[in-house]
């Protein structure tokens, strides 16, 4: 039997419109601002996250503002399931607070199947809505959520996570520690520290025309997804926090880490980015505010920072050049274009060692000096494209991708290198009661390696003409029971 303080906790919720929700918690004195996490400000506010946390965690799991039901709203418990936990938290007669939180649990966007564009104005919901709760629980109606800025061009400050969640002991600051991160993490290193390339360089996302995804390129959205977004999950914690997507939440750190994923979508926009109007944007989602009201709105609702009240100290500037030759400059992306496939290797199934894949040509390919370099006959780019990842668990590591030729010695090195991939939303995982074949993200990568090519035809390397070797090393040691698999990869040219 529920007990009446269960059933009666959320009492009278209507839903409340999103125009009139935001115009009653907008300050006469303008937008209030989220700060940079490191600065004097960011520092106060984070005294003021941490004994919020610390109170969200003392509330009972059937309040919209207890630290569970927020983690839940992004995924429930790996161990367990939604309806289970429905069942554990409200019984068989769950009430009004019961209804809201099937309406709300499970309900992350995009890394089970989902439309890939949601990720970004869902996320935005999920912060926006939080920031707020905090504000309630704290008594602080001027807390703004800092954000973690990771990619900070300070090397003090790049990739380090903020003093303030690397305390287990501080009065203060120890409900922001959490014991299952990384060793670097937690001690105050560099996260990407003795990884190759530079993993905290966003200029290729935010160098995108379009926020959606077409054929082989991604788009703004994926771009930041699958890259730096899960990058940092992965770099930050293992299979049982923010490693993980039934885990990620649970970490006080995955807020200010979105907090900057926000501000790096709001940087895009301002840069001079369009955020589509189409029909994927109309899907309404419902979360609880600070006084326990049902929001319910689309994700349209949510491409603009400016009519949300809030705003950020810092945005990031539009990414230099890209430095390669003046030709290859002149060949725009072309998105819309369909894709020309040129070449194909087998599946690759991951492990601790390197694994080496052959891409080889597809029927039809036009036979050129380098596969998939035919800049004479129709300048397009070429990119490596990379689909269908897919683990039985978290591998808790990055995995280089390097890009050479198909003949002679095996090699990895820097001038071979392509980016990363990681398999934050490729493990197999449901929403409840969903097939495990359905509950995967769109798990899509695509690497312009034109430039690449491009060099391997300057030094007139004929091992390249026919095949070309995707090379996959892991960038640790990986769990040994993840069996990270890469299904599609592919060559193509748009």
């Amino acid at each position: 039997m529920v007990s009446t303080s269960r059933r009666n906790f959320v009492r009278g919720l209507a839903t409340i419109p999103l125009a009139l929700w935001v115009a009653r918690n907008a300050r006469a004195d303008g937008p209030l601002v989220r700060y940079d996490a490191n600065s004097p400000i960011g520092q106060e506010m984070l005294q003021v996250y941490a004994g919020a946390v610390a109170a969200m965690k003392l509330r009972p799991e059937f309040d919209p503002l207890s630290w569970t039901w927020q983690w839940y709203t992004h995924f429930v418990d790996g161990t367990t399931t939604k309806a289970a936990e429905l069942a554990r938290i409200f019984g068989s007669e769950p009430g009004v607070a019961g209804a809201l939180a099937n309406e709300m649990w499970n309900t992350c966007q995009s890394h089970a199947g989902q439309n890939a564009n949601n990720f970004l104005p869902w996320h935005r919901m999920y912060v926006l809505f939080f920031e707020n709760i905090i504000r309630q629980v704290s008594g602080r109606p001027d807390f703004t959520l800092p954000y973690w800025n990771y990619t900070a061009s300070d090397p003090a400050l790049c990739g380090v996570l903020p003093q303030a969640f690397r305390l287990p002991n501080d009065l203060v600051f120890e409900s922001l520690y959490r014991p299952d991160r990384i060793k670097l993490a937690n001690n105050g290193k560099p996260i990407h520290k003795n990884q190759p390339g530079n993993l905290m360089d966003i200029s290729v996302p935010m160098g995108k025309a379009s926020y959606s995804s077409s054929g082989g390129v991604q788009g703004f959205c994926r771009a930041i997804d699958s890259g730096i977004h899960g990058s940092i999950h992965v770099l930050v914690g293992n299979k049982y926090n923010m490693g993980a997507v039934p885990y990620a939440a649970r970490d006080p750190l995955f807020w200010v880490h979105h907090a900057n994923i926000d501000r790096l979508w709001a940087s895009w926009n301002l840069n001079g980015g369009t955020n589509p109007a189409l029909a994927w944007a109309n899907k309404a989602f419902v979360f609880a505010d600070g006084l326990g009201q049902r929001v319910s709105s689309r994700l349209r609702d949510y491409f603009d920072i400016a009519t949300l009240g809030y705003t950020y100290d810092s945005f990031e500037s539009p990414p230099a050049p890209p430095m390669e030759g003046a030709a290859l400059r002149r060949i725009p992306a072309m998105p819309g274009a369909a894709p020309e496939l040129v070449a194909r290797a087998l599946p690759a199934e991951l492990g601790a060692e390197a694994t080496r894949s052959l891409l080889r040509p597809v029927a039809g390919a036009a036979r050129t000096a380098v596969l998939g370099l035919d800049l004479d006959r129709a300048p397009r780019r070429t990119w490596l494209v990379l689909k269908d990842l897919h683990a039985w668990h978290q591998p808790e590591v990055l995995y280089h991708v390097y890009l050479g030729p198909g003949r002679g010695p095996a090699g990895a090195g820097r001038g071979d290198y392509v980016g990363s991939i990681n398999f934050f939303d490729a493990e197999f995982h449901d929403h409840g009661g969903g097939k495990l074949d359905e509950a995967l993200g769109e798990n899509f990568f695509s690497f312009d390696v034109t430039a690449l090519l491009d060099r391997l035809a300057t030094r007139g390397n004929g091992n390249a003409r026919d095949s070309l070797a995707v090379t996959f090393q892991p960038g640790g040691h990986p769990a040994a029971d993840a069996r990270p698999l890469v299904a599609s990869i592919e060559l193509v040219r748009q």
